[in-house]
Parts: C-alpha cells; structure tokens; sequence
C-alpha cells in the first residue's frame, strides 16, 4: 500500500506521530511532577560554566591552558594532564574533586589556537556523556574572556548530580588559577 498504509487514517498523520506525542507529554509531565514535589533533577542534559576575564593576551592565555604538563604547577582540578592537543588524540586526566579523585580517558575534540579546546568521553559504562570546551574570546587589548562550559549527557545523569556539581566547583577554581597564571606568568612544568 506505500504511503497510504504509513499514514494515519482518521488523523492524516503519519503513523507514530501520535505516540511520540505521548512520549514527549509523559516526559513534561515527569519534569512538572519532580518540581513540584522537589524531586532531583531528572534532566538528562546538565551544563556547567565559568568564566573569567583575564589581563592577558589570547596568545598567552592559551599558552597556559594548553601546557598540559604545567597543570601539576597551577591547576587544582585537573592535574596531572598528559596526551597530545590534537584532534582525535585521547588524553588521561585526573580530576580532583571535593569528594574524590579520578582518573579519566577522554579524545580531543577541537583545537582551535588562540580561541577554542575542547575533549570529551563517556563515563559509567558509556552512559554518561562528557564534553569540557574552553573558549577566549577578546574583550579589549590584552583583556580576553574565557569560558569553561562542561556539558553532561546521558541515562544515568539523574542519579548522579554530585557529578556536575564537583564539576562547577572545579571549573570555577580551574579558571581563577588559569586567570592568576596567565597573569603573573607561571612557571612551566619542566
């Protein structure tokens, strides 16, 4: 029947609109009932961010953030950093967070001098999706604006929010520490 038999009679809807319809108001209405019952977030997406205008250069801020061995030296979140910046090229960090540490694989997704980095893996038996992008941006001479976006997706997100939470708090100290070594001009990792 072709077409004809994919399509809805009565409604002139292909088949299955209707049911991803339903799917998609079952999904608001959990979102509404979890508010008001101040349930956690059910969200499978989270985003974390921190910025900081630095009294830098774009050359030099990105000098700083991409001296990986350097990290052990300034950076209280992720230390030690090893790996190649080039895109497809995986990297093993080692995040420290409030209540833990770990050691994490994650690939190269951009590089972009002067402007943009970022990486990404999977967490938890490939059910947590991560991905940290650094951007600069100038805001005068000498004066850049860099941002620290790390985006969460995945199954398990839900149940586990202390994730992006360590996440923000280590981003926020990562970007301060960046801002005072791109500053004062840190000493390099031998």
């Amino acid at each position: 029947m072709g077409t004809a038999s994919r399509t809805s009679r009565s409604q002139g809807r292909p088949a299955g609109v209707r049911r991803v319809t339903l799917r998609a108001s079952a999904a608001a209405a959990l979102l509404v009932v979890a508010q008001v019952f101040n349930l956690p977030n059910l969200s499978t997406h989270r985003q974390v961010q921190s910025e900081v205008v630095i009294s830098a250069s774009a050359d030099r801020v990105w000098d700083v953030l991409t001296d990986l061995p350097s990290y052990t030296i300034w950076n209280p979140y992720i230390y030690p950093a090893k790996g190649e910046l080039k895109e497809g090229a995986l990297l093993e960090l080692t995040l420290h967070n409030p209540t833990q540490t770990v050691v994490i694989e994650e690939t190269v997704l951009s590089v972009k001098p002067g402007r943009e980095l970022s990486w990404g893996g999977e967490m938890l038996s490939h059910n947590l999706n991560r991905t940290l992008t650094f951007s600069i941006e100038a805001v005068a001479a000498d004066r850049v604006r860099l941002t620290a976006r790390e985006v969460f997706q995945g199954i398990l997100l839900p149940l586990v929010g202390a994730i992006p939470d360590d996440a923000q708090q280590g981003l926020d100290q990562m970007v301060r520490a960046l801002r005072s070594a791109a500053e004062l001009g840190s000493p390099h990792a031998p």
